[in-house]
Protein backbone atom coordinates (compact mmCIF):
# COMPACT_ATOMS: atom_id res chain seq x y z
CA UNK A 1 0.00 0.00 0.00
CA UNK A 2 1.34 3.46 -1.05
CA UNK A 3 1.81 6.00 1.99
CA UNK A 4 -0.80 8.47 1.86
CA UNK A 5 1.32 12.83 1.25
CA UNK A 6 2.01 14.18 4.45
CA UNK A 7 0.45 17.93 3.89
CA UNK A 8 1.23 20.69 5.75
CA UNK A 9 0.59 24.68 6.16
CA UNK A 10 2.93 25.40 3.74
CA UNK A 11 1.73 22.92 1.16
CA UNK A 12 -1.15 24.12 0.93
CA UNK A 13 -0.42 27.81 0.93
CA UNK A 14 1.80 27.09 -1.85
CA UNK A 15 -0.96 25.57 -3.61
CA UNK A 16 -3.87 28.15 -2.63
CA UNK A 17 -1.14 30.78 -4.10
CA UNK A 18 -0.38 28.37 -7.38
CA UNK A 19 -4.22 28.84 -8.36
CA UNK A 20 -3.97 32.66 -7.95
CA UNK A 21 -5.45 32.89 -4.77
CA UNK A 22 -4.17 36.59 -3.31
CA UNK A 23 -4.83 38.73 0.29
CA UNK A 24 -7.67 40.61 -0.09
CA UNK A 25 -9.98 37.76 -2.16
CA UNK A 26 -12.68 36.46 -0.83
CA UNK A 27 -14.02 32.60 -1.25
CA UNK A 28 -16.83 30.51 -0.93
CA UNK A 29 -14.84 27.22 0.37
CA UNK A 30 -16.57 23.97 0.30
CA UNK A 31 -14.15 20.79 1.34
CA UNK A 32 -12.90 17.16 2.04
CA UNK A 33 -10.09 16.90 4.65
CA UNK A 34 -9.75 13.41 3.75
CA UNK A 35 -8.89 14.20 0.33
CA UNK A 36 -5.60 15.54 1.39
CA UNK A 37 -4.07 12.41 2.66
CA UNK A 38 -2.68 12.77 6.39
CA UNK A 39 -2.54 16.70 6.90
CA UNK A 40 -0.26 17.94 10.20
CA UNK A 41 -2.57 19.58 12.30
CA UNK A 42 -5.65 18.49 10.19
CA UNK A 43 -8.54 20.95 9.72
CA UNK A 44 -7.13 23.57 11.71
CA UNK A 45 -4.00 23.65 9.47
CA UNK A 46 -6.39 23.85 6.35
CA UNK A 47 -8.05 27.01 8.44
CA UNK A 48 -5.06 28.36 9.33
CA UNK A 49 -3.79 28.13 5.47
CA UNK A 50 -7.07 29.49 4.26
CA UNK A 51 -6.93 32.78 6.46
CA UNK A 52 -3.67 33.33 6.39
CA UNK A 53 -3.29 33.76 2.37
CA UNK A 54 -6.31 36.26 2.24
CA UNK A 55 -5.64 37.92 5.06
CA UNK A 56 -7.28 40.29 6.91
CA UNK A 57 -8.62 42.23 4.44
CA UNK A 58 -9.97 39.22 2.63
CA UNK A 59 -12.81 36.49 3.52
CA UNK A 60 -13.75 33.41 3.83
CA UNK A 61 -17.33 31.95 3.95
CA UNK A 62 -18.13 28.28 4.37
CA UNK A 63 -21.27 26.29 4.39
CA UNK A 64 -22.34 24.95 7.68
CA UNK A 65 -25.56 22.73 7.30
CA UNK A 66 -26.63 21.69 10.59
CA UNK A 67 -27.20 18.31 12.22
CA UNK A 68 -30.84 19.61 14.18
CA UNK A 69 -33.09 17.05 12.33
CA UNK A 70 -34.87 14.25 12.95
CA UNK A 71 -35.53 11.96 10.01
CA UNK A 72 -39.04 10.85 9.93
CA UNK A 73 -40.43 7.69 8.41
CA UNK A 74 -42.16 8.93 4.88
CA UNK A 75 -45.32 7.18 4.52
CA UNK A 76 -47.28 5.55 1.23
CA UNK A 77 -49.47 8.66 0.57
CA UNK A 78 -46.21 11.12 0.60
CA UNK A 79 -44.30 8.69 -2.10
CA UNK A 80 -47.15 8.94 -4.40
CA UNK A 81 -47.02 12.43 -3.94
CA UNK A 82 -43.21 12.20 -4.74
CA UNK A 83 -41.63 12.56 -1.85
CA UNK A 84 -38.62 10.86 -0.94
CA UNK A 85 -37.71 11.73 2.17
CA UNK A 86 -38.49 14.00 5.50
CA UNK A 87 -36.83 15.20 8.49
CA UNK A 88 -38.56 17.63 11.24
CA UNK A 89 -36.17 20.62 12.09
CA UNK A 90 -35.30 20.29 15.77
CA UNK A 91 -34.02 23.60 17.43
CA UNK A 92 -30.75 25.24 16.36
CA UNK A 93 -27.97 27.35 17.93
CA UNK A 94 -25.75 28.87 15.93
CA UNK A 95 -22.46 28.90 18.75
CA UNK A 96 -23.57 24.77 19.43
CA UNK A 97 -25.54 23.23 16.66
CA UNK A 98 -23.01 21.34 15.01
CA UNK A 99 -22.75 21.00 11.13
CA UNK A 100 -22.96 18.01 8.95
CA UNK A 101 -20.79 19.65 5.88
CA UNK A 102 -17.26 18.68 6.84
CA UNK A 103 -14.18 18.79 9.37
CA UNK A 104 -13.23 21.93 7.81
CA UNK A 105 -16.35 24.05 8.40
CA UNK A 106 -16.76 22.36 11.66
CA UNK A 107 -13.63 23.83 13.24
CA UNK A 108 -14.14 27.07 10.79
CA UNK A 109 -17.20 27.68 13.11
CA UNK A 110 -15.66 27.57 15.98
CA UNK A 111 -13.01 29.73 15.69
CA UNK A 112 -13.35 33.26 17.43
CA UNK A 113 -13.93 35.97 15.65
CA UNK A 114 -16.55 33.91 12.57
CA UNK A 115 -20.22 34.52 12.62
CA UNK A 116 -21.97 32.02 11.74
CA UNK A 117 -25.78 32.52 10.18
CA UNK A 118 -28.75 32.45 11.44
CA UNK A 119 -30.85 30.07 9.14
CA UNK A 120 -31.46 26.69 11.18
CA UNK A 121 -30.20 24.41 8.65
CA UNK A 122 -28.50 25.89 5.86
CA UNK A 123 -26.10 28.72 7.86
CA UNK A 124 -23.26 29.94 6.34
CA UNK A 125 -20.16 30.62 8.72
CA UNK A 126 -17.56 33.84 7.55
CA UNK A 127 -14.66 35.57 8.93
CA UNK A 128 -13.40 38.73 7.55
CA UNK A 129 -14.57 42.47 7.09
CA UNK A 130 -17.59 40.86 5.25
CA UNK A 131 -18.67 38.60 7.52
CA UNK A 132 -21.91 39.96 8.65
CA UNK A 133 -22.80 40.15 4.70
CA UNK A 134 -21.51 36.86 3.79
CA UNK A 135 -23.69 34.71 6.05
CA UNK A 136 -26.68 36.16 4.37
CA UNK A 137 -26.62 33.68 2.19
CA UNK A 138 -24.45 32.67 -1.21
CA UNK A 139 -25.93 36.10 -2.85
CA UNK A 140 -23.82 38.62 -1.30
CA UNK A 141 -20.43 35.95 -2.41
CA UNK A 142 -21.38 37.00 -6.06
CA UNK A 143 -22.13 40.02 -5.38
CA UNK A 144 -18.64 40.51 -4.15
CA UNK A 145 -17.01 39.58 -6.96
CA UNK A 146 -16.05 36.32 -4.85
CA UNK A 147 -14.89 33.27 -6.03
CA UNK A 148 -15.68 29.23 -4.91
CA UNK A 149 -12.50 27.28 -3.87
CA UNK A 150 -13.02 23.42 -3.75
CA UNK A 151 -10.89 21.80 -1.55
CA UNK A 152 -10.65 17.68 -2.92
CA UNK A 153 -14.22 18.08 -3.61
CA UNK A 154 -16.06 18.83 -7.36
CA UNK A 155 -19.01 21.55 -8.40
CA UNK A 156 -21.36 18.80 -7.49
CA UNK A 157 -20.96 20.31 -3.59
CA UNK A 158 -21.43 23.73 -4.93
CA UNK A 159 -24.63 25.03 -3.83
CA UNK A 160 -23.65 28.55 -4.66
CA UNK A 161 -25.21 27.99 -8.04
CA UNK A 162 -28.62 27.35 -7.34
CA UNK A 163 -28.15 31.47 -8.16
CA UNK A 164 -28.19 30.77 -11.56
CA UNK A 165 -32.11 29.48 -11.58
CA UNK A 166 -33.18 32.64 -9.85
CA UNK A 167 -34.72 34.84 -12.40
CA UNK A 168 -34.74 31.94 -14.74
CA UNK A 169 -38.05 30.37 -15.91
CA UNK A 170 -37.07 26.94 -16.19
CA UNK A 171 -39.85 24.62 -18.62
CA UNK A 172 -42.74 23.55 -17.45
CA UNK A 173 -42.27 20.08 -17.62
CA UNK A 174 -39.15 21.18 -15.25
CA UNK A 175 -41.08 23.27 -12.96
CA UNK A 176 -44.16 20.85 -12.51
CA UNK A 177 -41.34 18.44 -11.16
CA UNK A 178 -39.86 20.84 -8.72
CA UNK A 179 -43.63 22.37 -7.51
CA UNK A 180 -44.22 20.66 -3.91
CA UNK A 181 -47.53 19.73 -3.89
CA UNK A 182 -50.36 21.71 -2.03
CA UNK A 183 -51.12 19.04 0.56
CA UNK A 184 -47.21 18.65 1.28
CA UNK A 185 -47.04 22.33 1.74
CA UNK A 186 -50.06 22.29 4.10
CA UNK A 187 -48.64 18.77 6.36
CA UNK A 188 -45.29 19.67 6.26
CA UNK A 189 -44.81 23.65 6.56
CA UNK A 190 -41.72 25.64 5.72
CA UNK A 191 -38.93 26.08 8.24
CA UNK A 192 -40.48 22.94 10.52
CA UNK A 193 -39.57 20.57 8.19
CA UNK A 194 -36.98 19.52 5.75
CA UNK A 195 -38.42 17.41 2.50
CA UNK A 196 -36.39 15.68 -0.61
CA UNK A 197 -38.86 16.49 -3.18
CA UNK A 198 -38.34 16.67 -6.88
CA UNK A 199 -34.67 16.34 -9.12
CA UNK A 200 -31.63 17.79 -8.02
CA UNK A 201 -30.07 19.56 -10.67
CA UNK A 202 -26.86 17.84 -11.50
CA UNK A 203 -24.30 20.73 -11.33
CA UNK A 204 -20.92 18.10 -12.14
CA UNK A 205 -21.76 18.56 -15.50
CA UNK A 206 -20.13 22.24 -15.31
CA UNK A 207 -16.89 20.86 -14.70
CA UNK A 208 -16.10 20.27 -17.78
CA UNK A 209 -17.94 23.85 -19.72
CA UNK A 210 -16.05 25.72 -16.89
CA UNK A 211 -12.70 24.32 -17.85
CA UNK A 212 -12.98 24.50 -21.69
CA UNK A 213 -14.26 28.22 -21.11
CA UNK A 214 -11.14 28.72 -18.79
CA UNK A 215 -12.54 29.86 -15.72
CA UNK A 216 -11.27 27.37 -13.97
CA UNK A 217 -7.88 26.81 -12.41
CA UNK A 218 -7.08 23.70 -10.81
CA UNK A 219 -3.86 22.01 -8.84
CA UNK A 220 -3.49 19.01 -6.45
CA UNK A 221 -2.20 19.60 -2.93
CA UNK A 222 -1.41 16.25 -1.63
CA UNK A 223 -3.87 13.74 -2.69
CA UNK A 224 -6.73 16.79 -3.81
CA UNK A 225 -7.60 18.05 -6.51
CA UNK A 226 -8.05 22.08 -5.52
CA UNK A 227 -10.38 23.83 -8.30
CA UNK A 228 -11.10 27.93 -7.90
CA UNK A 229 -13.59 29.53 -10.36
CA UNK A 230 -14.78 33.03 -9.90
CA UNK A 231 -18.62 32.48 -8.80
CA UNK A 232 -19.88 35.56 -11.06
CA UNK A 233 -18.65 33.72 -14.05
CA UNK A 234 -19.56 30.12 -13.00
CA UNK A 235 -23.18 31.26 -12.41
CA UNK A 236 -23.46 32.85 -16.05
CA UNK A 237 -22.21 29.91 -17.36
CA UNK A 238 -24.95 27.46 -16.22
CA UNK A 239 -27.23 29.94 -16.54
CA UNK A 240 -26.93 29.85 -19.94
CA UNK A 241 -26.19 26.13 -20.49
CA UNK A 242 -29.89 25.63 -18.61
CA UNK A 243 -31.70 28.39 -21.33
CA UNK A 244 -30.11 25.94 -23.84
CA UNK A 245 -30.91 22.98 -22.66
CA UNK A 246 -32.36 22.23 -19.31
CA UNK A 247 -33.16 18.63 -18.73
CA UNK A 248 -29.31 17.41 -19.03
CA UNK A 249 -29.28 18.96 -15.66
CA UNK A 250 -32.82 17.41 -13.83
CA UNK A 251 -32.15 13.85 -14.68
CA UNK A 252 -35.59 12.18 -15.68
CA UNK A 253 -37.55 15.29 -16.97
CA UNK A 254 -37.77 14.86 -20.59
CA UNK A 255 -38.88 17.34 -23.04
CA UNK A 256 -42.90 16.86 -24.64
CA UNK A 257 -42.09 15.32 -27.86
CA UNK A 258 -38.26 14.38 -27.30
CA UNK A 259 -37.61 10.92 -28.81
CA UNK A 260 -38.45 7.87 -26.98
CA UNK A 261 -35.74 6.04 -25.00
CA UNK A 262 -34.76 3.12 -27.74
CA UNK A 263 -32.92 1.08 -24.31
CA UNK A 264 -29.61 1.09 -25.96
Amino acid sequence: MPREPHVTKRDIKRGLRALGLRAGAIVGVHSSLSSFGHVEGGAETVVDALLETVGKRGGVVMPTYSTNREKVAVTPEDQALGLAAKSRILPFDPQTTPCWTGAIPEAFRRRPGVLRGSHRTHSLAAAGPHAGRLIEGWRALLDLDGHILLLGVTLAYCSAMHLAEEGLELPEYIAARLRLPERLQKQYPSGQWVLAFGPYPDFLLMEGPCQQRGIMRLTTIGNAVVRLVPLRALVDLYAEHLRTFPEAFYHGCVSPGAPAPTGR
